[in-house]
């Protein structure tokens, strides 16, 4: 059978099922073992979770420092005696924190898992909170900071932040070097305590374990349930709207950062918008990407993006754009905004990027390890485990019209925040 070479091959339908069913396991104290088995590879992942993000910390930069001071010593290994055992098994150990919650993650060859597990609940349970180790800390912080300081992306994400939560609000994107250098030790001790408590954490293991080896991390979850409570204390703030502008030494080039708290993945409209934002500056085939990147050529990228906290959801548009062009590419992103309100996407673009999307999706659940990243982003988030599956099948089935009335709904630019940092403005 000859292949005419002239016609493209068929878009093969994808399948929706991107679900995974992991076994879950309750421990009297209230902590869940999340365990999804596969031994096609020999390597496993276990992560531990923690209600130990900003929103918990009682002092500016005490949840960033404590994870990162947990890999900096225990009781009877130094930092660097850490970093070999880890490297001398080949394996990863990281601790990350974020807005909501922290997590330390070891992942490994199956067959060194009982080597490394007990060092993993050392750095959990025991860390030394070495004094040298944290004035050092401090020291790279604050000059990090110092940098970030200079970039206009840095500061028009902070002066964005303030602007919707409130200044004092967890979720902002700021903290000052004198935060920084007011913290003690014993701060970062306090709240180490309180959070990092194996009886309320959320354990996710992927990969070749062992029935064995899933009861040895049963056992080392030990301890009273108790709960942290949010003790940051802050006001609401109505966001605020319009254009806000921030002046900085780099003329040259300028960051927009558009947009306004929306709506939560649990609301029903929530399908139709997620694919609205895919057409609206989603991926490089974007409304944004071409008008201001390809046929004004304001900026080498343009995109909107959807983030979700655990107590809030965030819809905003991002660009680094030259210093001069601030007005005419925020006119330029509006006249985007308007059109998806006023006119109906077409039929081919609205099934191209449904078709784009689908993909990502494939893609983004293509190893054992993102579909457990997508399952513990449903459970941590409190959606449903089978979230993404359920939020593809209900993009396939949407309207262009369901497009066009999400954005009257949500887009109305009178409800949008710009920020400007840097340029030539005024």
């Amino acid at each position: 059978m000859s292949l005419n070479r002239t016609v493209a091959p068929a878009i093969a339908e994808l399948s929706s099922d991107l679900s995974i069913a992991p076994e879950v396991i309750i421990t009297p104290s209230g902590s869940r073992l999340h365990v999804f088995k596969n031994n096609i590879q020999p390597v496993v992942r276990v992560e531990f979770v923690f209600k130990a993000g900003k929103w918990y910390q009682n002092k500016p930069g005490v949840a960033s420092l404590t994870a990162k001071m947990l890999k900096e010593g225990i009781t009877l290994r130094s930092a660097k005696e850490i970093a070999d055992m880890v490297d001398y098994y080949g394996a990863s150990l990281e601790v990350n924190h974020g807005f909501d919650k922290a997590t330390v993650t070891l992942y490994c060859l199956s067959k060194f898992l009982p080597s490394l597990l007990p060092l993993t609940f050392e750095i959990i349970q025991q860390p030394s909170f070495p004094q040298d180790e944290f004035a050092l800390l401090k020291q790279r912080v604050i000059q990090t900071l110092a940098v970030d300081k200079q970039k206009n992306g840095y500061l028009a994400t902070e002066a964005f932040t303030i602007a919707v939560y409130g200044k004092d609000h967890p979720y902002v994107s700021s903290i000052t070097e004198e935060e920084i250098a007011a913290l003690e030790l014993n701060d970062l001790l306090v709240f180490h305590q309180e959070a990092y408590s194996l009886a309320t954490a959320e354990v996710f293991i992927t990969g070749d374990i062992t029935d064995a080896e899933v009861t040895t991390i049963l056992s080392g979850i030990t301890g009273t349930t108790a709960n942290p409570s949010k003790i940051l204390s802050f006001e609401e703030n109505l966001p605020q709207t319009g254009l806000l502008s921030k002046s900085t030494p780099n003329q040259m080039q300028a960051s927009l950062r558009v947009g306004k708290p929306i709506i939560k993945p649990s609301h029903s409209d929530y399908p139709a918008f997620y694919l609205l934002n895919h057409i609206l500056g989603g991926y490089f085939g974007s409304r944004l990407m071409k008008n201001i990147r390809e046929d004004k050529g304001y900026t080498y990228g343009i995109y909107s993006s959807l983030s979700h906290k655990e107590n809030n959801s965030l819809f905003f548009i991002g660009a680094d754009i030259k210093g001069d062009k601030i007005n005419e590419t925020l006119e330029e992103i509006f006249k985007e905004i308007n059109l998806l309100k006023e006119e109906e996407v077409s039929e081919e673009e609205f099934l191209t990027a449904k078709k784009h999307l689908a993909g990502k999706f494939l893609s983004d659940h293509a190893t054992i390890f993102d579909k457990m990243d997508k399952y513990k982003s449903n459970i941590l988030l409190g959606l449903p485990p089978q979230f993404h599956s359920q939020l593809l099948a209900s993009i396939q089935g949407l309207t262009p019209g369901d497009l066009q009335a999400s954005a009257v709904r949500h887009l109305d630019e009178n409800t949008l925040l710009a920020v400007a940092a840097g340029g030539r403005q005024g």
